[in-house]
């Protein structure tokens, strides 16, 4: 199940995954073609004994046997990553040791074989390849003079690369590609997290908290919306609930609420689900009834008065209070603005108090309102 919620809030924001993807992708590529390319080469030298000066199986084997103790490979590594060394390999090399400020250099060497491996970075393929045989060479010679029961000798001299190790476009941008989608799955649910709560205070700060109705300053800014955008027909109802007004300031609070959010609820029951229901005032609901023309809006609130009607049991009497709605409806024209509207569904209301308790405003009562 957590997977399923997972994948469907992925779905939801597919697009913050996409930007991320796609913005690291781009930033890896702007990286790479900024950045200046680097070489590498490597050459790898090969410690052994020296056949000239030892003879003897036993002699032989008394070397060998050094050797495994790693000492003498590890000195000679160290000897190649000798500052000393590399100055005066470029000196003999006939190269300005300030243009090769950038370079690296690093010998290590391979474990479990009597091999140290030599490599240079630097920014000319000629000039990487040109350093490591050259470094390599001077540390042989150098080392003659001091261990001469072993020999130093260059295995693989370095080749002058083809290809720079970085920057690799297809290779970053992949890596790009996947730390944008992990970036990506975080920013999502980074904003479920902060969409939700914050989706949630909008709505709650938009209901009225007696009815949980749409409070008075949201509706007028949805009628407003409406009347400025509206490309059809919708109607604007009133619904005064006359048999409350005898309770309204004596019925406890969690009974008045519980009615409030009864009717609420009927009238959601009754209408459709892009309809909106918001509290005007203490006794009136006002009702936007979206695409629907003056007769289909009689029909719906006829409907809605009879579902109101139905007599409501609280805890406070044995008596079932009886709300008896008294309903006005005006629909839209052309032109209607908010304010309009408003004055004439409350003219409409006043003509249902006098009439039949339901009054739909006709267009000579519209002129005269």
């Amino acid at each position: 199940m957590e997977a399923k919620l997972y994948f469907r809030i992925l779905q939801r924001s597919w697009w913050i995954l996409v930007v991320a993807a796609l913005a690291a992708v781009l930033a890896a590529l702007v990286v790479d073609y900024l950045t200046s390319p680097v070489y590498e080469a490597k050459a790898r030298l090969i410690v052994a004994p020296s056949p000239s000066l030892i003879s003897g199986a036993t002699n032989l084997v008394n070397s060998l046997s050094t050797l495994d103790k790693r000492s003498i490979i590890t000195t000679y590594a160290e000897i190649l990553n000798s500052p000393r060394i590399r100055s005066e390999a470029i000196k003999i090399l006939e190269l300005k040791e300030s243009a090769l400020a950038e370079y690296t250099y690093s010998a290590v060497a391979l474990p479990d074989a009597n091999i140290i491996e030599l490599s240079v970075r630097g920014s000319n393929p000629a000039t990487v390849a040109q350093l490591a045989n050259g470094i390599g060479q001077h540390t042989i010679e150098y080392v003659q003079s001091l261990y001469q029961v072993y020999d130093l000798s260059l295995l693989d001299p370095a080749a002058t690369p083809a290809e720079p190790i970085s920057p690799q476009p297809l290779r970053d941008g992949a890596v790009a590609l996947v730390l944008g989608l992990a970036i990506g799955v975080m920013l999502v649910l980074v904003y479920e997290l902060l969409r939700l709560p914050l989706k949630s205070f909008i709505r709650q700060r938009n209901l009225d908290d007696m009815s949980l109705a749409l409070n008075r300053n949201a509706f007028e800014q949805a009628l407003g919306d409406a009347a400025l955008d509206s490309k059809g027909t919708f109607a604007l109802c009133m619904v005064h609930l006359n048999g409350l007004s005898d309770y309204i300031n004596i019925l406890p609070q969690s009974t008045l609420q519980m009615v409030l959010r009864n009717v609420t609820q009927t009238l959601k029951n009754q209408l459709r689900g892009n309809d909106l229901v918001g509290r005007w005032s203490e006794l009136d609901y006002t009702v936007l009834l979206s695409s629907t023309p003056s007769d289909a809006a009689v029909n719906t609130m006829e409907r809605v008065r009879s579902a109101l009607s139905a007599p409501i049991t609280t805890d406070v009497s044995a008596d079932p209070l009886r709300l008896d709605p008294q309903i006005g409806i005006s629909e839209h024209w052309v032109g209607d603005t908010a304010p309009l509207m408003i004055k004439n569904i409350q003219s409409a209301l006043e003509r249902a108090k006098s009439d039949s308790g339901l009054h739909l405003l006709t267009e000579d009562e519209r002129s005269g309102a």
